[in-house]
């Protein structure tokens, strides 16, 4: 059986009830880099618009459908689209910014991170933690090698921080290992198996 402190389950309610990251990150979240100009945009599952909840479905179905069905996992579009939807579900979506003249309008969807506040029991004695645990990361084939997913990650881990949550790695293993230094949780199946 699980201790959890109160303050811990506390912390997750409160950022779960959050609505807005501009308290803490400023008014305007963007990332720039050569001809490059993005502006990134926070979302509860519930406040993300319907065609926001259409792009992110196809773009992780355009970037990771065939790898799912080449693993003993399989592609379930039906089971995807559920773990998109979940309560709790955090976005940061990043679009492109287009800064011609004095237009500096947000336009196409660039990317996002899709994010949960959670608990992660910690197999060493037997305790959950709260942590922030990053399910998704997807970027247009246009906005790779750019340091956005960089940025996103970042991005992230700066609310994770805020509310006091622990980072926690996901299946983008490679990505966090060499490009922003995370390491494998002790009680990571790949770890454990």
């Amino acid at each position: 059986m699980s201790t959890v402190l109160t303050t811990d389950r506390n912390l997750v309610d409160i950022a779960n009830k959050a609505t807005n990251v501009t308290e803490f990150l400023g008014p305007s979240i963007s990332y720039s880099r050569e001809n490059f100009n993005s502006v990134i945009e926070y979302y509860s599952v519930e406040s993300l618009p319907v065609d926001l909840k259409k792009w992110t479905y196809q773009l992780l179905k355009e970037n990771m459908k065939k790898f799912y069905e080449n693993s003993n996992l399989g592609w379930s579009s039906v089971k995807k689209r559920k773990e998109l939807r979940e309560a709790g579900a955090r976005y940061l979506i990043a679009r492109q910014i287009d800064k011609s003249e004095s237009n500096n309008l947000a336009g196409r969807p660039l990317g996002f991170v899709m994010f949960q506040f959670t608990w992660e029991e910690i197999m060493t004695d037997d305790q959950e933690v709260e942590v922030i645990y990053c399910y998704e990361i997807q970027l247009i084939k246009e906005a790779r090698r750019k340091g956005l997913g960089k940025f996103l990650i970042n991005t992230m881990e700066k609310i994770g921080k805020h509310w006091g949550m622990k980072k926690k790695n996901t299946a983008a293993s490679e990505f966090y290992h060499k490009h922003l230094g995370y390491e494998i949780d002790e009680i990571s199946p790949s770890k454990i198996l």
